[in-house]
């Protein structure tokens, strides 16, 4: 990775949906992790995460022009240098600057409820046919199968699989409270534990379903939980999904899934599959769970059939 080839002002192509907010009004935050791809700025009603030219796109990315050969952590970036922003530019240190003003909006792809039950039942069973060796050893990615006892636990798995079995029963409506859920919250090592980016895509596939009630539930015990364990960066991310957005991949994923369209899921598992160490399939499996859970019940389906259509689900 070569360094920053010369500290300066760079422009910033697209802002994530959840950060604009920052650019009304003057903001004083600080750096709060450095990685090879990105880094992270915290504000006191927020935060974004800042990357190269190549940086998948998220509620709280935002992409530079920077070369994805730079390696931010060579560049003399340090956790509590301290970031400006106002309405067109971002300031980081005394030497970095970018600029927002013709910087694009990103929001997360719609499926506008272009799929059936059947349509994604083809999903779930060429999920399962296709994909069942691509599923890593760690984290939670076992849970994408309908019969996860096919692939061998790991002490993550291992703890939340009481609580996936109870998810999923609530889900159903065959029970009344999502007990145990409370043991995602923080399950696994890493920037974003797996429990997190599980509970996290089971919440954007629900938004996706048109089920906010359960959204709604799931949150309304975990956010607590999860501002206790004082992971700021992955609550940030896990408070965007409670919003219905999530990496741009995993959206595409979650669609692709619903019309049972293959070719498109491959390609959003491939980008997944980048994600952190497991992050991607974490998510996945959460997002599965729910899709699965869906078709496992028809008061659950027919409940959904009456909820308000994504658009106005969706905050904007």
């Amino acid at each position: 990775m070569s360094p920053m080839p010369d500290l300066g002002r760079f422009l910033a192509h697209q802002l994530g949906c959840s950060t604009t907010k920052m650019r009304q009004g003057h903001r004083i935050g600080q750096l709060i992790a450095v990685f090879r791809s990105s880094f992270y700025v915290e504000f006191a009603d927020g935060m974004c995460c800042i990357g190269h030219e190549n940086f998948n796109s998220g509620p709280l990315n935002i992409i530079t022009d920077v070369p994805a050969s730079v390696d931010w952590r060579q560049c003399g970036l340090e956790p509590g240098d301290k970031v400006w922003i106002t309405n067109d530019k971002i300031s980081v240190g005394q030497s970095l600057q970018f600029s927002t003003k013709n910087a694009k909006v990103w929001y997360p792809p719609i499926s506008n409820n272009d799929w059936t039950p059947s349509s994604l039942r083809k999903g779930l069973d060429r999920l399962t046919n296709y994909y069942r060796n691509a599923i890593p050893s760690e984290g939670l990615g076992r849970f994408i199968l309908s019969d996860w006892s096919t692939i061998a636990a790991n002490p993550v798995s291992n703890f939340a699989e009481p609580a996936v079995g109870y998810f999923r029963l609530w889900l159903q409506g065959k029970i009344d409270t999502p007990t145990r859920i409370n043991r995602f919250v923080g399950l696994g090592p890493g920037l974003t534990p797996s429990g997190d980016d599980y509970i996290g895509g089971a919440m954007i596939a629900l938004r996706n379903l048109g089920d906010t009630t359960s959204v709604d539930q799931i949150w309304n015990i975990c956010r607590p939980i999860s501002l206790a364990l004082g992971n700021r960066i992955s609550h940030a991310h896990l408070d965007c999904a409670a919003s219905g957005y999530g990496s741009a991949s995993l959206h595409e994923f979650i669609i692709a899934l619903l019309q049972g369209r293959n070719v498109k899921m491959l390609s959003a598992i491939q980008d997944l599959d980048k994600i952190g160490h497991t992050s991607g399939w974490d998510a996945l499996a959460g997002a599965v769970t729910a899709c699965r859970a869906y078709l496992g019940d028809s008061n659950l389906h027919n409940h959904l059939q009456t909820a308000p259509n994504l658009v106005e689900a969706l905050p904007r």
